[in-house]
């Protein structure tokens, strides 16, 4: 048992939670770090306790790899006090990988630390449920072009905010389930459109702002190569009011745990081929059981549904841990989703920005 790889999990919240269920699972050993933390956790294995420490450094005994699921904001910090224990440590870290402003920090972090191997979660990429829905495009249309590829993840995150859970202020709707959002953007269309797209200017993106929890729904259009059409739907308070209005392609499917709805779409000639990702709503307000998607082709001649059964963190955290413990080159980390959630979080800065000088200009008396 001493021999298996040893993994601590920084961050005992929602995702660190099902990352250590995970890896435990898997059958590694696990250790936790979160100051919060108070007694002693079960494990999921045998419900075994798990042995934890207040902070990085004060983790006892040796580390194969580490697991970062702490608040965005903190990312480059807590990297940067495992990178001063190890210099050479193996990371996993959930995305969005950081803050734009702490780019620069990272990048540094990484060039001062080239025997680190550094991978950024992306369990959407390792989603065969997009896989077989591109299989089943291929297979009824083969000769037809795609002309729209749609994705909308929610979440009604209103009860977790007023609560105190963790709060993206920087980024707001952006910084929950986009990254997720151009994952599965990334699988569906071609790697050159899809990096074309994810590195041009924001073209049109609407949204609903709050006063203090910043945008809590938008909805991006935009244009690809060969005229195909991109759209992008996001919420985390439910479905969004009539300004910014919930696609109309995404209201036939309902919402399920949480108040969440996953969504991939692609439409082919007269085709619509769609993925609803676990968890999957149920007419009668059930679900269908954990980690089984629903795949729908609506044909001209009828519709098929096949359902998949697949956990895609559950493949991207056992393919970043061989790839991690291995001897292989690995990429650069991708940093342009971290660029493109903060292009599409400045239309709203600045609005903001502009109303609250506006707001105070007309306090003061003064010009605005």
């Amino acid at each position: 048992m001493s021999d298996l790889p040893r993994v601590c999990v920084v961050g005992y919240g929602v995702a660190g939670k099902l990352h250590h269920r995970l890896l435990e699972a898997a059958g590694l050993r696990v250790c936790t770090v979160d100051p919060a933390l108070t007694g002693v956790p079960g494990g999921f294995y045998r419900h075994r306790p798990v042995e934890h420490s207040a902070t990085v450094r004060d983790t006892a005994g040796p580390v194969h790899l580490w697991s970062l699921c702490t608040p965005t904001q903190v990312h480059v910090d807590v990297l940067a006090e495992v990178l001063k224990r190890d210099p050479r440590a193996r990371v996993i870290m959930e995305k969005p990988a950081c803050r734009a402003q702490d780019v620069p920090r990272l990048l540094d972090l990484l060039e001062r630390h080239p025997g680190a191997r550094v991978v950024v979660m992306n369990q959407y990429r390792h989603a065969h449920a997009l896989r077989l829905l591109d299989d089943l495009r291929r297979h009824h249309m083969p000769d037809q072009p795609v002309t729209a590829v749609r994705v909308a993840f929610s979440k009604d995150r209103r009860a977790d905010m007023e609560a105190g859970r963790f709060v993206d202020r920087d980024h707001g709707v952006f910084g929950y389930e986009w990254p997720h959002m151009l994952a599965v953007a990334s699988r569906l269309l071609p790697p050159d459109t899809y990096r074309d797209y994810v590195e041009s200017p924001v073209e049109d993106v609407r949204g609903v702002v709050h006063e203090d929890y910043f945008v809590t729904a938008a909805r991006e259009r935009a244009v690809v190569a060969d005229g195909v059409e991109l759209e992008l739907y996001s919420s985390v308070v439910g479905d969004a009011p009539d300004d910014t209005g919930v696609p109309d392609w995404a209201r036939p499917f309902g919402h399920s745990t949480g108040g969440r709805r996953r969504l991939a779409q692609l439409q082919v000639g007269p085709a619509l081929f769609t993925a609803e990702m676990d968890p999957v709503a149920l007419p009668d307000g059930g679900r269908l059981p954990g980690n089984t998607h629903r795949l729908t082709a609506q044909l001209p001649g009828g519709c098929q549904e096949t359902l998949v059964n697949d956990s895609p963190m559950d493949n991207a955290l056992r393919t970043a841990v061989a790839r991690l413990l291995g001897d292989l080159p690995l990429p650069p980390v991708d940093l342009r989703p971290v660029h493109r959630i903060n292009a599409l979080a400045d239309q709203f800065r600045h609005a903001r920005e502009t109303a609250t000088a506006a707001a105070a200009g007309q306090l003061s008396g003064g010009p605005v």
